[in-house]
C-alpha cells in the first residue's frame, strides 16, 4: 500500500510539474503577445509622422490580421491625414459591399417631425423624398479595390436588384484622397437611371459622414453615412 501511494505521489507530482511547466508557457505566450499588440498601437501614436506611416505601411505588409485591424482602427482616431488615407485605402481593399446610409435634409426631416399634416402630405410628393423613401434610405455599393496603393476603385450600385443585362448601367467609380472619399455611381430607381454622388468628408468616431446628391431638378443635398466596421452597424463585409 505504501509503495502505491508513493507511486501516486510522484506521478502527481510530475503531472503537477508539466501542468506548471504548461501554465508558464501559455503566459509567456500571451505575455509576448500582449507586447506585440502594444507595439501596433505604440507605433501609429508615435510622435514622427513619417515613422508612423511607414510603421503602418509595415504592419499592413506583415499581414497579421490582428495587428492589422487594430492598426487601422487605431489610425483612423489619429488626427494625419496621411495616415487615415493609408489605413482607409487597407480598409476599402477587403471591402466586397458597402452600403452608405441617407437621412433627409433637416428641412424635410422637421415637415416629417412636425404636426402640420399639409405639408407632411406636400412632402410625400417630393422626389426626393420618394426617390430615398423607395430606396429605403440606403445605397449598396460593391466595390472592385485594386490594393491598398491604388486611389481609385469601381463601384456597382445593387439598389432594386439590378438584372445581369442591367448591371453595366449601373457601374461607377469612387476614389480616396487623403482620408477623404468620393463615389459617383448610377442608381436603379423603377423604369428611371438616377445618377448619384457622395462626398464622405469627415469622422464620427468610425463613421465617415458627407453629402450626397442626385440628378433631381433642384439638386438637393442630403446627410449620408458610411460606417467603417460591422460593431459599428456597419453593413461592410466580405
Amino acid at each position: 500500500m505504501k509503495r502505491i501511494l508513493a507511486r501516486f505521489a510522484a506521478v502527481s507530482a510530475v503531472a503537477a510539474a508539466m501542468m506548471a511547466s504548461t501554465t508558464s508557457l501559455a503566459h509567456a505566450d500571451v505575455t509576448a503577445r500582449y507586447g506585440e499588440l502594444q507595439a501596433v498601437l505604440d507605433a501609429i501614436n508615435d510622435p514622427d509622422p513619417l515613422m508612423r506611416l511607414a510603421q503602418l505601411e509595415e504592419i499592413l505588409k506583415k499581414g497579421d490580421a490582428t495587428e492589422v485591424q487594430l492598426a487601422i482602427r487605431t489610425a483612423f482616431q489619429v488626427s494625419d491625414p496621411n495616415v487615415r488615407s493609408l489605413a482607409l485605402r487597407a480598409h476599402f481593399a477587403s471591402f466586397r459591399t458597402f452600403i452608405v446610409t441617407a437621412e433627409l435634409p433637416e428641412a424635410m426631416q422637421a415637415v416629417l417631425d412636425g404636426k402640420d399634416q399639409e405639408a407632411i402630405k406636400d412632402l410625400s410628393g417630393n422626389r426626393l423624398y420618394g426617390f430615398l423613401k423607395d430606396q429605403g434610405f440606403q445605397f449598396s455599393l460593391q466595390s472592385e479595390y485594386p490594393s491598398s496603393e491604388a486611389l481609385e476603385f469601381q463601384v456597382a450600385s445593387r439598389n432594386e436588384n439590378p438584372s445581369a443585362d442591367e448591371q453595366k448601367s449601373y457601374l461607377g467609380a469612387g476614389n480616396i484622397r487623403g482620408g477623404l472619399i468620393n463615389i459617383v455611381t448610377n442608381v436603379k430607381h423603377g423604369g428611371f437611371t438616377r445618377n448619384c454622388s457622395f462626398e464622405l468628408t469627415d469622422y464620427d468616431a468610425f463613421t465617415l459622414v458627407g453629402r450626397g446628391t442626385c440628378n433631381f431638378e433642384n439638386g438637393f443635398l442630403f446627410p449620408v453615412r458610411l460606417h467603417l466596421f460591422d460593431n459599428e452597424t456597419s453593413a461592410a463585409g466580405n
